[in-house]
């Protein structure tokens, strides 16, 4: 599919969200089909293991509760979806469902019988990560010998099959200096790219990432990449559709606002999903649905607010509460408008070290 074409549909989507989310109908759906995975990867945000999965009837059942509740959107991702032998099996379940899959992998599994049967699912997304432009760089993040060769093979499988995944680059220190050549890497194989310089604490509120995210300096090297880092939002922070047009179902069957947002709000072992969204919500969700920004003590009067990208899961991670400030957003909102004051930046280029 052309990229006009995906924005298109994108864009449509929102729409549909956006209005779905003044309903707290849960339109989109992630479901965490496992925390294994077979990399290991220095950054990973799924520091929490979860030995109990849902079987594959229990998936079906949940995916039978998400379609009774109005939801028309499932992201099946994990961990890695596809050390679950049953993936494919879920995810077809899903769309004779009728419902729109899209898919996360990291693509170093993949064989060509198991790319075929993806693009037959007819994905509205598929993506995948890629850390470097040489299996040095890459490798060095995911710990593992081999990973940067096989995740090419993986998009390659994807692409001859007809498919346009999104290989996505997180901004680090160790890639600061291959953005370019990934880029054009990307391109090469058909696939389209994304830089994402949002770097985020674990599940369990963990900061050890944070020790991999560029410093101004180092960031002012690449000029290309400002334009993205420092454009102003207008004030747009703060709040999101998590808990009203989004949630999450963990491997166990917790059911959570998002991904990186550790508010319980029930299980769908122990209740209905209608129970848990509609008809009993906890007093938490219930307050995370009516937040407005003016809610938003720690943030409202802030003079970093057209930099600001505040997560209200991050911000519960590091604050405790809902309404609370997000140490990691202020830091990096801090960041982005030095960026935009810079008066001179240099190329980027290889660290000496």
């Amino acid at each position: 599919m052309s990229k006009p074409a995906v924005e298109t549909r994108k864009y449509l989507l929102q729409e549909v969200i956006d209005k779905y989310s003044q309903l707290n109908i849960p339109a989109q759906a992630v479901l965490e089909l496992t925390y294994r995975c077979n990399l290991r990867c220095v950054h990973c945000y799924v520091d929490v293991d979860a030995n109990d999965e849902l079987t594959l009837d229990e998936w079906k059942e949940v995916i039978d509760q998400f379609k009774a509740a109005g939801t028309i959107y499932l992201l099946f991702t994990g961990g890695e979806v596809t050390v679950r032998a049953d993936f494919l099996e879920i995810a077809t379940y899903a769309r004779r469902s009728g419902f729109i899959p899209s898919l996360q992998t990291n693509c170093t599994l993949l064989t060509p019988d198991m790319a075929q049967n993806i693009a037959e699912l007819k994905p509205f997304a598929i993506s995948t990560s890629l850390y470097g432009a040489s299996a040095a760089t890459h490798d060095a993040v995911t710990r593992v010998q081999g990973s940067f060769e096989k995740t090419l093979e993986g998009v390659k499988l994807l692409v001859d099959c007809g498919l346009v995944p999104l290989v996505q680059t997180l901004v680090m220190k160790s890639n600061l200096h291959e953005l370019e050549q990934i880029q054009k890497l990307v391109a090469g194989l058909g696939a389209r790219a994304r830089i994402d310089t949002a770097i985020a604490p674990s599940k369990t509120g963990a900061d050890f990432a944070f020790q991999y995210e560029p410093s101004v300096e180092e960031l002012a090297r690449c000029k290309w990449l400002l334009d993205d880092i420092c454009q102003p939002r207008n004030g747009d922070y703060g709040l999101c559709k998590a808990g009203k047009a989004l949630c999450v179902v963990s491997p166990r069957g917790d059911v959570f606002p998002c991904t990186i947002f550790p508010l319980k709000l029930g299980n769908l072992k122990q209740s209905s999903f209608d129970k848990i969204w509609r008809l009993e919500p906890c007093a938490e969700l219930r307050y995370l649905r009516s937040m407005r920004r003016t809610d938003l003590y720690a943030c409202i009067k802030c003079d970093l607010a057209a930099y600001c990208r505040r997560c209200t899961g991050i911000a519960y991670l590091e604050s405790g509460h809902l309404d609370g400030p997000s140490s990691s957003a202020c830091r990096q909102a801090q960041m982005r408008r030095r960026l935009s004051q810079a008066t001179e930046v240099i190329p980027c280029q290889k660290n000496p070290t």
